[in-house]
């Protein structure tokens, strides 16, 4: 009977997050509620390791991506 989560997860984790969460669970209303953890605030992306974390992020987005793609296929 559940109609709606809070999805709780750091913000360069979100989009992949709610994507594979949408997808496992379409009829389900996400509420997306992202945090910035210490040493990551807000704005702060371009500090050491920053921009990998995120194009690091940004790949594992487009595996998830893809992998939904070849599973449409398969069924």
């Amino acid at each position: 009977g559940v109609r709606s989560i809070r999805l709780v997860t750091a913000a360069y984790h979100m989009p992949r997050s709610l994507f594979e969460l949408k997808r496992a669970a379409p009829g389900l209303a996400v509420i997306p509620h992202p945090v910035f953890p210490p040493g990551f605030p807000e704005g702060s992306w371009m500090r050491a390791g920053g921009l990998t974390l995120l194009v690091s992020e940004y790949h594992k987005l487009l595996r998830a991506w893809a992998r939904s793609i070849v599973t449409l296929g398969e069924a």
